[in-house]
Protein backbone atom coordinates (compact mmCIF):
# COMPACT_ATOMS: atom_id res chain seq x y z
CA UNK A 1 0.00 0.00 0.00
CA UNK A 2 1.64 2.92 -1.45
CA UNK A 3 0.71 5.17 1.28
CA UNK A 4 1.74 3.25 4.11
CA UNK A 5 0.10 3.65 8.18
CA UNK A 6 1.53 6.33 10.51
CA UNK A 7 3.71 4.88 13.09
CA UNK A 8 1.39 6.28 15.74
CA UNK A 9 -1.06 3.53 15.13
CA UNK A 10 1.52 0.75 15.56
CA UNK A 11 2.40 -0.95 19.01
CA UNK A 12 5.77 0.23 20.43
CA UNK A 13 7.93 -3.23 20.50
CA UNK A 14 8.32 -4.98 23.76
CA UNK A 15 12.19 -4.09 25.17
CA UNK A 16 13.96 -6.03 27.51
CA UNK A 17 17.27 -5.27 29.30
CA UNK A 18 18.91 -7.73 30.91
CA UNK A 19 22.39 -7.52 32.34
CA UNK A 20 24.67 -10.04 31.14
CA UNK A 21 25.73 -11.08 35.69
CA UNK A 22 22.49 -13.85 35.67
CA UNK A 23 23.74 -14.25 39.48
CA UNK A 24 23.83 -11.73 42.00
CA UNK A 25 26.55 -12.18 44.62
CA UNK A 26 24.77 -10.32 47.32
CA UNK A 27 21.97 -12.56 46.48
CA UNK A 28 24.03 -15.82 46.20
CA UNK A 29 26.08 -14.84 49.08
CA UNK A 30 22.77 -14.50 51.65
CA UNK A 31 21.48 -18.06 50.04
CA UNK A 32 24.90 -19.67 50.74
CA UNK A 33 24.66 -18.52 54.49
CA UNK A 34 20.92 -19.08 54.40
CA UNK A 35 21.58 -23.17 53.24
CA UNK A 36 24.72 -23.52 56.03
CA UNK A 37 22.41 -23.27 58.39
CA UNK A 38 20.78 -26.84 57.74
CA UNK A 39 21.64 -29.81 59.02
CA UNK A 40 22.77 -31.57 55.75
CA UNK A 41 25.09 -28.98 54.73
CA UNK A 42 27.10 -29.19 58.12
CA UNK A 43 30.20 -30.84 56.14
CA UNK A 44 30.58 -27.61 54.14
CA UNK A 45 32.25 -24.21 54.74
CA UNK A 46 31.11 -20.92 53.21
CA UNK A 47 34.11 -21.13 50.15
CA UNK A 48 32.87 -24.26 49.47
CA UNK A 49 29.32 -23.45 49.51
CA UNK A 50 29.63 -20.55 46.71
CA UNK A 51 31.19 -22.87 44.75
CA UNK A 52 28.80 -25.45 44.48
CA UNK A 53 26.34 -22.42 43.87
CA UNK A 54 28.11 -21.51 41.40
CA UNK A 55 26.46 -24.68 39.46
CA UNK A 56 23.42 -22.54 39.17
CA UNK A 57 24.57 -20.72 36.06
CA UNK A 58 23.87 -24.23 34.21
CA UNK A 59 20.57 -23.41 34.03
CA UNK A 60 20.50 -21.08 32.06
CA UNK A 61 23.71 -21.99 29.44
CA UNK A 62 23.11 -26.18 28.59
CA UNK A 63 26.20 -25.70 26.25
CA UNK A 64 28.60 -25.89 29.12
CA UNK A 65 29.82 -29.34 31.16
CA UNK A 66 30.54 -29.96 33.86
CA UNK A 67 34.00 -29.43 35.25
CA UNK A 68 34.24 -32.38 37.32
CA UNK A 69 34.47 -30.29 40.96
CA UNK A 70 30.97 -30.39 41.93
CA UNK A 71 27.83 -32.74 40.23
CA UNK A 72 24.35 -31.41 40.05
CA UNK A 73 22.79 -33.90 42.36
CA UNK A 74 25.09 -32.54 44.64
CA UNK A 75 23.92 -29.07 44.62
CA UNK A 76 19.98 -31.04 44.30
CA UNK A 77 20.76 -31.94 47.48
CA UNK A 78 22.19 -29.07 49.07
CA UNK A 79 19.32 -27.09 48.11
CA UNK A 80 17.08 -29.15 49.42
CA UNK A 81 13.53 -28.62 48.78
CA UNK A 82 13.32 -25.40 46.34
CA UNK A 83 11.17 -24.17 43.52
CA UNK A 84 13.61 -23.34 40.82
CA UNK A 85 11.48 -20.24 39.50
CA UNK A 86 11.51 -19.08 42.77
CA UNK A 87 15.47 -19.48 43.32
CA UNK A 88 16.48 -17.96 40.38
CA UNK A 89 14.26 -14.80 40.38
CA UNK A 90 15.64 -14.49 43.71
CA UNK A 91 19.02 -14.48 42.43
CA UNK A 92 18.66 -12.48 39.58
CA UNK A 93 20.23 -8.77 39.80
CA UNK A 94 17.26 -6.28 40.05
CA UNK A 95 15.61 -3.94 38.44
CA UNK A 96 15.97 -0.75 41.09
CA UNK A 97 19.64 -1.52 40.32
CA UNK A 98 20.22 -1.76 36.92
CA UNK A 99 18.01 1.13 35.82
CA UNK A 100 18.61 4.74 37.21
CA UNK A 101 16.33 7.13 35.31
CA UNK A 102 13.88 6.82 32.67
CA UNK A 103 11.85 8.63 30.05
CA UNK A 104 8.63 7.94 27.82
CA UNK A 105 8.22 10.14 24.84
CA UNK A 106 9.57 13.04 26.49
CA UNK A 107 8.05 13.07 29.74
CA UNK A 108 10.20 11.53 32.88
CA UNK A 109 8.86 8.39 34.28
CA UNK A 110 9.78 6.25 37.13
CA UNK A 111 11.58 3.35 36.09
CA UNK A 112 9.99 0.63 38.18
CA UNK A 113 6.63 2.01 36.53
CA UNK A 114 7.65 2.03 32.75
CA UNK A 115 9.64 -1.80 33.24
CA UNK A 116 8.26 -5.29 34.97
CA UNK A 117 10.70 -8.06 36.12
CA UNK A 118 9.18 -10.40 33.92
CA UNK A 119 10.83 -14.04 32.53
CA UNK A 120 12.35 -14.41 29.18
CA UNK A 121 15.18 -16.63 27.07
CA UNK A 122 17.36 -15.22 29.42
CA UNK A 123 16.06 -15.83 32.62
CA UNK A 124 14.29 -12.94 34.68
CA UNK A 125 14.70 -9.28 32.99
CA UNK A 126 13.24 -6.14 33.16
CA UNK A 127 10.89 -5.65 30.73
CA UNK A 128 8.91 -2.73 29.40
CA UNK A 129 5.52 -2.87 27.05
CA UNK A 130 5.43 -6.84 27.32
CA UNK A 131 1.72 -7.63 27.13
CA UNK A 132 1.96 -11.25 27.57
CA UNK A 133 -0.69 -12.23 30.58
CA UNK A 134 1.37 -15.07 31.77
CA UNK A 135 5.10 -15.48 32.78
CA UNK A 136 5.12 -18.98 33.89
CA UNK A 137 2.64 -20.17 32.74
CA UNK A 138 1.85 -21.37 28.94
CA UNK A 139 -2.62 -21.81 28.34
CA UNK A 140 -3.96 -24.35 27.07
CA UNK A 141 -5.51 -24.39 24.07
CA UNK A 142 -8.53 -23.85 25.18
CA UNK A 143 -7.81 -20.68 27.44
CA UNK A 144 -9.43 -17.64 26.34
CA UNK A 145 -7.74 -15.07 28.16
CA UNK A 146 -5.92 -13.81 24.58
CA UNK A 147 -7.99 -12.42 22.23
CA UNK A 148 -7.12 -10.11 18.75
CA UNK A 149 -8.23 -7.64 19.98
CA UNK A 150 -5.70 -7.49 22.46
CA UNK A 151 -3.17 -5.81 19.30
CA UNK A 152 -5.36 -2.99 19.15
CA UNK A 153 -3.49 -1.88 22.82
CA UNK A 154 -0.44 -1.51 24.12
CA UNK A 155 2.08 1.65 24.62
CA UNK A 156 2.36 3.97 21.09
CA UNK A 157 4.91 6.67 20.35
CA UNK A 158 5.25 8.95 17.49
CA UNK A 159 8.07 10.01 14.99
CA UNK A 160 10.06 12.90 16.50
CA UNK A 161 13.68 13.63 17.31
CA UNK A 162 13.15 13.35 21.13
CA UNK A 163 10.36 10.49 21.53
CA UNK A 164 10.57 7.39 22.17
CA UNK A 165 12.10 5.28 25.16
CA UNK A 166 15.21 6.67 27.11
CA UNK A 167 17.13 4.65 29.63
CA UNK A 168 20.29 5.25 32.27
CA UNK A 169 21.38 2.27 33.16
CA UNK A 170 23.76 1.59 35.45
CA UNK A 171 26.55 -1.91 35.24
CA UNK A 172 27.44 -2.55 38.92
CA UNK A 173 30.55 -4.56 39.01
CA UNK A 174 31.34 -5.54 42.35
CA UNK A 175 28.15 -7.61 42.51
CA UNK A 176 29.02 -9.79 39.56
CA UNK A 177 28.63 -14.08 39.95
CA UNK A 178 28.34 -15.72 37.02
CA UNK A 179 27.83 -13.69 33.31
CA UNK A 180 26.03 -16.14 30.36
CA UNK A 181 27.86 -14.18 27.74
CA UNK A 182 31.80 -13.92 28.72
CA UNK A 183 31.72 -9.80 28.59
CA UNK A 184 30.41 -7.49 30.49
CA UNK A 185 27.35 -5.07 29.62
CA UNK A 186 23.47 -5.59 29.06
CA UNK A 187 21.81 -7.04 27.11
CA UNK A 188 19.19 -5.17 25.08
CA UNK A 189 16.30 -7.66 24.15
CA UNK A 190 13.44 -6.51 21.74
CA UNK A 191 10.39 -8.34 20.32
CA UNK A 192 6.80 -8.16 19.48
CA UNK A 193 4.77 -7.05 22.65
CA UNK A 194 2.92 -10.26 22.84
CA UNK A 195 5.57 -12.69 21.82
CA UNK A 196 7.70 -14.89 24.39
CA UNK A 197 11.26 -12.95 24.29
CA UNK A 198 12.85 -16.56 22.46
CA UNK A 199 15.53 -15.83 19.90
CA UNK A 200 14.85 -19.36 17.97
CA UNK A 201 11.03 -18.95 17.98
CA UNK A 202 10.98 -15.30 15.74
CA UNK A 203 10.37 -12.03 16.16
CA UNK A 204 13.48 -11.47 18.73
CA UNK A 205 16.99 -9.34 18.57
CA UNK A 206 19.30 -8.64 20.89
CA UNK A 207 22.10 -6.17 21.25
CA UNK A 208 25.02 -6.18 23.69
CA UNK A 209 25.82 -2.87 25.11
CA UNK A 210 28.44 -1.81 27.02
CA UNK A 211 29.58 0.45 29.78
CA UNK A 212 30.24 4.21 29.05
CA UNK A 213 27.83 3.87 25.86
CA UNK A 214 25.37 5.57 24.57
CA UNK A 215 23.51 3.49 22.60
CA UNK A 216 20.53 4.60 19.91
CA UNK A 217 18.21 1.94 18.20
CA UNK A 218 16.65 3.67 15.13
CA UNK A 219 12.90 1.44 14.86
CA UNK A 220 11.94 0.60 11.52
CA UNK A 221 8.70 -0.90 11.66
CA UNK A 222 6.10 -2.68 8.82
CA UNK A 223 2.34 -3.78 8.98
CA UNK A 224 0.29 -6.70 7.27
CA UNK A 225 -3.05 -6.61 6.98
CA UNK A 226 -4.64 -10.14 5.47
CA UNK A 227 -8.24 -10.17 4.14
CA UNK A 228 -10.36 -12.73 5.44
CA UNK A 229 -11.22 -13.52 2.17
CA UNK A 230 -7.84 -15.58 1.41
CA UNK A 231 -9.09 -17.87 4.59
CA UNK A 232 -10.93 -20.01 1.66
CA UNK A 233 -7.44 -20.79 0.21
CA UNK A 234 -5.85 -23.29 1.78
CA UNK A 235 -2.72 -23.70 3.73
CA UNK A 236 -0.64 -25.15 1.05
CA UNK A 237 -1.25 -22.49 -1.21
CA UNK A 238 -1.28 -18.89 0.93
CA UNK A 239 1.36 -20.51 3.80
CA UNK A 240 0.09 -18.33 6.71
CA UNK A 241 -2.23 -18.30 9.45
CA UNK A 242 -4.95 -16.19 11.42
CA UNK A 243 -4.79 -15.69 14.86
CA UNK A 244 -8.52 -18.17 15.82
CA UNK A 245 -7.16 -20.72 13.09
CA UNK A 246 -5.07 -23.25 15.29
CA UNK A 247 -6.20 -25.89 17.61
CA UNK A 248 -2.81 -26.14 18.48
CA UNK A 249 -2.73 -22.36 20.39
CA UNK A 250 -5.66 -20.87 21.81
CA UNK A 251 -4.71 -17.23 20.05
CA UNK A 252 -1.76 -18.49 16.97
CA UNK A 253 1.07 -16.35 16.41
CA UNK A 254 4.39 -17.76 14.53
CA UNK A 255 6.25 -17.32 17.78
CA UNK A 256 4.37 -19.25 20.56
CA UNK A 257 4.05 -21.92 17.46
CA UNK A 258 7.66 -22.27 17.12
CA UNK A 259 7.82 -22.02 20.86
CA UNK A 260 5.38 -24.81 21.90
CA UNK A 261 7.06 -27.09 19.60
CA UNK A 262 10.30 -26.89 20.90
CA UNK A 263 9.06 -27.17 24.64
CA UNK A 264 7.24 -30.05 23.43
CA UNK A 265 10.45 -31.56 22.41
CA UNK A 266 12.08 -30.85 25.39
CA UNK A 267 8.95 -32.57 27.45
CA UNK A 268 9.26 -35.58 25.31
CA UNK A 269 12.79 -36.01 25.69
CA UNK A 270 13.68 -34.96 29.29
CA UNK A 271 10.28 -35.02 30.52
CA UNK A 272 10.38 -31.20 31.91
CA UNK A 273 10.33 -27.77 30.34
CA UNK A 274 13.58 -25.57 31.24
CA UNK A 275 12.24 -22.81 33.81
CA UNK A 276 13.21 -19.90 31.25
CA UNK A 277 10.69 -20.80 29.10
CA UNK A 278 6.54 -19.96 30.23
CA UNK A 279 5.22 -23.05 31.83
CA UNK A 280 2.97 -26.04 30.28
CA UNK A 281 0.02 -27.26 31.88
CA UNK A 282 0.75 -30.37 33.92
CA UNK A 283 4.55 -30.06 32.98
CA UNK A 284 7.34 -30.22 35.63
CA UNK A 285 9.53 -27.55 35.52
CA UNK A 286 13.53 -28.83 34.86
CA UNK A 287 15.93 -28.51 38.02
CA UNK A 288 19.48 -29.74 38.18
CA UNK A 289 19.15 -32.95 37.79
CA UNK A 290 17.82 -32.74 34.42
CA UNK A 291 20.63 -30.67 33.19
CA UNK A 292 22.93 -33.63 31.20
CA UNK A 293 19.39 -34.41 29.75
CA UNK A 294 18.80 -30.70 28.47
CA UNK A 295 22.60 -30.56 27.43
CA UNK A 296 22.49 -33.43 25.52
CA UNK A 297 19.48 -32.17 23.55
CA UNK A 298 20.00 -28.25 23.42
CA UNK A 299 21.39 -28.20 19.75
CA UNK A 300 18.67 -29.89 18.10
CA UNK A 301 16.04 -28.06 20.46
CA UNK A 302 17.45 -24.75 18.84
CA UNK A 303 17.27 -25.71 15.24
CA UNK A 304 13.51 -26.24 13.87
CA UNK A 305 13.05 -28.69 10.76
CA UNK A 306 11.25 -26.32 8.00
CA UNK A 307 8.33 -27.26 6.52
CA UNK A 308 10.18 -27.70 3.04
CA UNK A 309 10.06 -30.71 0.56
CA UNK A 310 11.87 -32.33 -0.61
CA UNK A 311 14.97 -31.36 1.97
CA UNK A 312 18.06 -29.54 0.40
CA UNK A 313 21.15 -30.17 0.37
CA UNK A 314 22.04 -26.72 2.57
CA UNK A 315 19.84 -28.53 5.16
CA UNK A 316 21.43 -31.75 5.16
CA UNK A 317 21.68 -32.01 8.77
CA UNK A 318 18.07 -32.44 8.94
CA UNK A 319 18.54 -35.55 7.44
CA UNK A 320 20.45 -37.21 9.91
CA UNK A 321 17.84 -35.91 12.65
CA UNK A 322 19.16 -33.05 13.43
CA UNK A 323 16.15 -30.61 13.76
CA UNK A 324 13.05 -30.45 14.96
CA UNK A 325 9.84 -30.73 13.01
CA UNK A 326 7.26 -28.51 13.44
CA UNK A 327 5.04 -28.39 10.02
CA UNK A 328 2.22 -26.97 12.19
CA UNK A 329 3.77 -23.56 12.55
CA UNK A 330 3.08 -20.94 9.36
CA UNK A 331 4.10 -16.95 9.61
CA UNK A 332 1.01 -15.35 10.84
CA UNK A 333 -1.36 -13.94 8.06
CA UNK A 334 -1.89 -10.37 10.38
CA UNK A 335 1.72 -9.14 11.98
CA UNK A 336 3.56 -5.89 12.70
CA UNK A 337 7.37 -6.85 12.06
CA UNK A 338 10.41 -4.74 13.24
CA UNK A 339 13.94 -3.85 12.46
CA UNK A 340 16.82 -2.31 14.64
CA UNK A 341 19.69 -0.20 13.39
CA UNK A 342 22.25 0.54 16.21
CA UNK A 343 24.50 3.23 16.71
CA UNK A 344 26.97 3.56 19.51
CA UNK A 345 28.87 6.27 20.61
CA UNK A 346 31.38 6.26 23.70
CA UNK A 347 30.79 8.90 26.38
CA UNK A 348 33.37 9.84 28.79
CA UNK A 349 31.66 10.22 32.56
CA UNK A 350 34.73 11.77 33.94
CA UNK A 351 33.49 14.55 31.56
CA UNK A 352 30.24 14.40 31.98
CA UNK A 353 30.20 14.38 35.78
CA UNK A 354 31.56 18.15 35.56
CA UNK A 355 28.81 19.64 33.78
CA UNK A 356 26.60 21.71 35.22
CA UNK A 357 22.89 20.68 35.96
CA UNK A 358 21.82 23.77 33.88
CA UNK A 359 23.21 22.70 30.94
CA UNK A 360 22.21 18.68 31.21
CA UNK A 361 18.65 17.65 29.92
CA UNK A 362 16.16 18.10 32.64
CA UNK A 363 16.24 13.84 33.51
CA UNK A 364 19.88 13.55 33.65
CA UNK A 365 20.50 16.36 36.20
CA UNK A 366 21.84 14.81 39.38
CA UNK A 367 23.37 11.69 37.73
CA UNK A 368 26.70 10.06 38.15
CA UNK A 369 27.89 8.48 34.93
CA UNK A 370 30.60 6.79 36.40
CA UNK A 371 29.68 3.29 35.20
CA UNK A 372 26.71 3.90 33.20
CA UNK A 373 25.55 3.86 29.99
CA UNK A 374 22.43 5.30 27.78
CA UNK A 375 19.48 4.11 25.58
CA UNK A 376 17.46 5.64 23.13
CA UNK A 377 15.00 3.88 21.47
CA UNK A 378 12.91 5.67 18.67
CA UNK A 379 10.93 5.12 15.12
CA UNK A 380 13.27 5.76 12.66
CA UNK A 381 10.45 7.09 10.45
CA UNK A 382 6.87 8.88 10.23
CA UNK A 383 5.57 6.23 7.99
CA UNK A 384 5.77 2.28 8.32
CA UNK A 385 5.19 0.19 5.15
CA UNK A 386 2.41 -1.31 4.97
CA UNK A 387 1.13 -4.39 2.77
CA UNK A 388 -2.33 -6.12 2.22
CA UNK A 389 -2.85 -9.97 1.49
CA UNK A 390 -5.76 -10.50 -0.52
CA UNK A 391 -7.02 -12.61 -3.07
CA UNK A 392 -6.23 -11.48 -6.38
CA UNK A 393 -9.05 -12.49 -8.67
CA UNK A 394 -11.24 -15.39 -7.86
CA UNK A 395 -12.93 -17.70 -10.41
CA UNK A 396 -15.25 -15.61 -12.26
CA UNK A 397 -13.40 -13.02 -12.40
CA UNK A 398 -10.40 -15.25 -14.37
CA UNK A 399 -13.56 -16.03 -17.00
CA UNK A 400 -14.41 -12.69 -17.55
CA UNK A 401 -10.75 -11.39 -17.82
CA UNK A 402 -10.03 -14.29 -20.39
CA UNK A 403 -13.25 -13.11 -22.43
CA UNK A 404 -12.31 -9.90 -22.32
CA UNK A 405 -9.22 -10.21 -23.60
CA UNK A 406 -10.42 -12.96 -26.37
CA UNK A 407 -13.35 -10.37 -27.39
CA UNK A 408 -10.73 -7.16 -27.45
CA UNK A 409 -8.16 -8.76 -29.90
CA UNK A 410 -9.86 -11.37 -31.95
CA UNK A 411 -13.64 -10.81 -31.01
CA UNK A 412 -14.43 -13.87 -29.34
CA UNK A 413 -17.43 -13.96 -27.02
CA UNK A 414 -19.71 -16.13 -25.60
CA UNK A 415 -22.13 -16.42 -28.47
CA UNK A 416 -18.79 -17.82 -30.46
CA UNK A 417 -18.18 -20.65 -27.95
CA UNK A 418 -21.65 -21.96 -28.06
CA UNK A 419 -21.20 -21.71 -32.15
CA UNK A 420 -17.75 -23.37 -32.02
CA UNK A 421 -19.66 -26.29 -29.84
CA UNK A 422 -22.71 -26.67 -31.63
CA UNK A 423 -20.36 -26.95 -35.19
CA UNK A 424 -18.01 -29.01 -33.97
CA UNK A 425 -20.28 -31.66 -32.22
CA UNK A 426 -23.74 -31.60 -33.33
CA UNK A 427 -23.16 -29.65 -36.70
CA UNK A 428 -20.39 -32.40 -36.97
CA UNK A 429 -22.12 -35.88 -35.73
CA UNK A 430 -24.91 -35.06 -38.00
CA UNK A 431 -23.09 -34.75 -41.00
CA UNK A 432 -21.28 -37.62 -40.57
CA UNK A 433 -24.54 -39.63 -39.71
CA UNK A 434 -25.68 -38.69 -43.15
CA UNK A 435 -22.68 -39.48 -45.06
CA UNK A 436 -23.04 -42.70 -43.57
CA UNK A 437 -26.97 -43.18 -44.10
CA UNK A 438 -26.39 -42.61 -48.12
CA UNK A 439 -23.63 -44.79 -48.31
CA UNK A 440 -25.57 -47.67 -46.69
CA UNK A 441 -28.35 -47.15 -49.47
CA UNK A 442 -25.84 -46.91 -52.83
CA UNK A 443 -24.45 -50.33 -51.59
CA UNK A 444 -27.76 -51.87 -51.28
CA UNK A 445 -28.93 -50.63 -54.36
CA UNK A 446 -25.65 -52.34 -56.37
CA UNK A 447 -26.36 -55.43 -54.88
CA UNK A 448 -29.98 -55.86 -55.42
CA UNK A 449 -29.12 -54.80 -59.53
CA UNK A 450 -26.13 -56.83 -59.82
CA UNK A 451 -25.66 -54.55 -62.85
CA UNK A 452 -23.49 -51.43 -63.86
CA UNK A 453 -25.29 -48.41 -63.47
CA UNK A 454 -25.44 -46.57 -66.64
CA UNK A 455 -24.41 -42.82 -66.22
CA UNK A 456 -26.87 -41.44 -69.04
CA UNK A 457 -30.48 -42.96 -68.85
CA UNK A 458 -31.79 -44.84 -72.08
CA UNK A 459 -33.48 -42.00 -74.74
CA UNK A 460 -37.71 -42.09 -74.75
CA UNK A 461 -37.54 -42.11 -78.66
CA UNK A 462 -41.03 -40.46 -78.30
CA UNK A 463 -39.56 -37.20 -77.58
CA UNK A 464 -37.58 -36.99 -80.75
CA UNK A 465 -40.72 -38.02 -82.28
CA UNK A 466 -43.78 -37.25 -80.63
CA UNK A 467 -46.46 -39.45 -78.85
CA UNK A 468 -48.25 -42.02 -81.26
CA UNK A 469 -52.04 -40.26 -82.04
CA UNK A 470 -54.71 -42.87 -80.68
CA UNK A 471 -56.68 -45.56 -82.56
CA UNK A 472 -60.35 -44.19 -82.12
CA UNK A 473 -62.96 -47.32 -81.63
CA UNK A 474 -64.80 -46.89 -84.98
CA UNK A 475 -61.44 -47.08 -86.89
CA UNK A 476 -60.57 -50.38 -85.20
CA UNK A 477 -64.18 -51.86 -86.31
CA UNK A 478 -63.22 -51.28 -90.02
CA UNK A 479 -63.16 -55.07 -91.84
CA UNK A 480 -60.70 -54.12 -93.79
CA UNK A 481 -58.70 -53.02 -90.50
CA UNK A 482 -58.81 -55.96 -88.61
CA UNK A 483 -57.67 -58.27 -91.95
CA UNK A 484 -54.06 -56.00 -91.97
CA UNK A 485 -53.95 -56.23 -88.21
CA UNK A 486 -54.54 -59.77 -88.31
CA UNK A 487 -52.33 -60.58 -91.19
Amino acid sequence: MPEGISVSNIIFPAVGICSNNRISKRAVTELSKHLLKAERNKKYDEEEMMRLLFGLGELYDYQTSNDGNMSHMTLHEVLGDYDVHELMQSLTPRCEDLLLRCVWNTEPKSCLDLFDFRLTINGYCCTFNYLRVYDSKFTDKDSSSRSIDMYKYGNKSTFDFDTGLKILLRLNESDDFYYNVPMQGAQLQFSDAYDFPDGPSGSFAMQIISSSVQMTVMVSASFTEASRDIQHVSLNLRRCRFYDESDYLPLYTYSDCMLKCRMSFLLDKCNCTPFNMPKMENARTCDLRDIPCLQIYYAQSIAVRPDVEPISEALELDLVGGGIPCPMCLPTCSKTAYSYDFNNIIIYPEYLNTVPDNDRENWLQGVNFTGTSIVHLKYASEVANCYGQNVIMKWFDLISNIGSTCGFVTGFSFVSVLEFIYFFTVKLFREIEARKRQNIRIDTFNHSKNEKINKYPKIYWNELTGATPRLQPQFLMNPRVKRLMEN
